[in-house]
């Protein structure tokens, strides 16, 4: 079952209901606990710096100081400003009471092993300034290992961008609290929270209509294949696209296509001096101008299809078919130009999937990217809703939403997934796994995680026309767990 990402008002909801049935300070002991294993487990050594902020971010670190010391560590406490929350304030009495001080300047600090981010959690508002800043500072420029508690300070949770312009603490870990959030995954928060561990600190979270999408979401499509099978069991994908000096999309998803299982892969190309064949997979067929839909069962429009009047005409005359649509590119740049086109989408009677970037969501929402960018759980949903499309929202920290606004944010941020051709060939392992008809949600989340798995294989130099072959032996492997 996928972990349900909370935003900060269902958050502060779970944390009002549980300091109500435990009492006030349980939630922040449990946190405090809950880090001091943590970092018994990964810290390299002894002596341990936490940064304690002003909130309950900083009752946190305290909390987990206190911890510490109880198991014969060397926490030093730093906090740039006195306690503002009464439950700060009963967490540094305890930690005076026990012995311990309190460095109101880091940079004062001897050598440390590790070093603990606990200034600022979900709730910052402003920009980190003054003392505050000069304690982020601080914290990046140390050599030790780096642990933030909730979020790293200076992130939005919900957005994943820096508050303000100054970058806030880099970390490589980060202890999440009740549920994960979603700024963990997306834009700044990719690069900043390192490896994201969630720890429910022994509530029960609620369901929420945002997920972070795992391999529990498509179990059906990492089953093995039954042996009594044959090509036709696993679908036709139909192909189209490929305008004059454009041709190298279609390849791209129709190789994908085949690598990720369809049982066949046709192109419909409108470049009319296109090769008969593809040299390096001949297995792909080639059809005529005006194929037989009748004959396919999954279409992918858009790699390469440009924006001349014969391609409005082709996602025209294809808009209305009876079976699963994905597109892709171009097709959703006529989508959100076209209004009788849209309309059509919007009333399909079979699964449409439409895969954009920033830029393709800003021009279907008619605004700009970087309005997407601030809000990209809102701008999935949207998109979703006005297309009537289950709409893969691509980029560091993918969202996947349907028309009813539930929606699946992946945890994978893969930049070698940065190239030319990495969307096309994600719409034609789209159009395999739809072909073979698995569920639709299934297909879409599968081919979304082999994806951005396929991207981690490699840090740099992974081209389009190895990701869909890595994505195979991905899936091949998962299913060879299952035997």
């Amino acid at each position: 079952m996928s972990q349900t990402i909370l935003n900060l008002e269902e958050a502060r909801e779970l944390e009002a209901r549980y300091a109500t049935r435990l009492g006030e300070d349980a939630l922040m002991r449990r946190a405090g606990a809950a880090a001091a294993a943590f970092l018994k487990e990964r810290a390299p050594g002894r002596r341990i710096a936490f940064l304690a902020g002003p909130g309950n971010n900083g009752g946190d670190a305290v909390a987990a100081a206190l911890e510490m010391k109880r198991m014969g560590y060397e926490p030093l406490l730093v906090m740039p400003a006195a306690p503002k929350t009464a439950l700060a304030r009963t967490m540094l009495s305890e930690w005076l009471s026990m012995g311990g001080s309190v460095h109101p300047d880091p940079y004062a600090l001897p050598k440390v092993d590790a070093v603990v981010d606990g200034l600022f959690g979900t709730g910052l508002s402003k920009p980190i300034s003054g003392d505050f800043l000069d304690a982020v500072l601080w914290f990046n420029e140390r050599q030790a290992y780096k642990l933030a508690l909730d979020v790293p300070s200076g992130l939005d949770s919900e957005t994943g961008l820096w508050v303000g312009v100054n970058p806030g603490c880099r970390v490589d870990d980060t202890l999440t609290f009740l549920s994960a959030k979603s700024g963990l995954f997306m834009n700044n928060g990719a690069d900043a929270a390192g490896c994201v561990h969630v720890d429910e600190l022994g509530t029960s979270v609620p369901l929420t209509r945002l997920e972070l999408m795992g391999e529990a979401d498509f179990p059906h499509v990492l089953q093995p294949r039954t042996r009594f099978s044959h090509k036709g069991d696993f679908g036709r994908v139909l192909i189209t696209g490929g305008a004059p000096g454009m041709l190298g999309a279609p390849f791209l998803a129709a190789r994908a296509a085949l690598q990720l299982g369809a049982g066949s892969a046709t192109l419909s190309l409108l470049d009319g001096k296109a090769p008969a064949f593809d040299p390096f997979m001949p297995e792909i067929m080639v059809a005529p101008a005006a194929p037989d839909l009748r004959r396919f069962t999954t279409l992918v429009v858009g790699p390469g299809l440009g924006r001349s009047d014969e391609a409005r005409l082709r996602l025209s005359s294809l808009i209305d078919a009876p079976i699963p649509l994905v597109l892709d590119a171009d097709a959703i740049n006529i989508l959100a130009e076209d209004r009788e086109i849209l309309f059509a989408a919007l009333h399909r009677q079979a699964a449409t999937v439409i895969t954009p970037h920033e830029g393709e969501a800003a021009r279907i929402l008619g605004v700009s990217p970087e309005e997407i960018r601030k809000n990209r759980v809102d701008a999935v949903r949207d998109i979703a809703l006005k297309t009537g499309a289950i709409t893969v929202l691509k980029g560091p920290g993918t969202l996947i939403a349907m028309r009813s606004s539930r929606a699946w944010l992946s945890p994978i941020a893969a930049p070698s997934l940065a190239t030319a051709g990495s969307g096309d060939v994600l719409s034609g392992m789209i159009g395999a796994l739809l072909a073979q008809r698995y569920d639709t949600m299934e297909s879409v989340l599968a081919a979304v995680w082999l994806h951005g798995k396929a991207g981690e294989t490699l840090d740099a130099g992974l081209t389009a026309s190895g990701i869909a072959a890595a994505a195979a032996r991905i899936l091949h492997g998962e299913r060879r767990k299952m035997h």
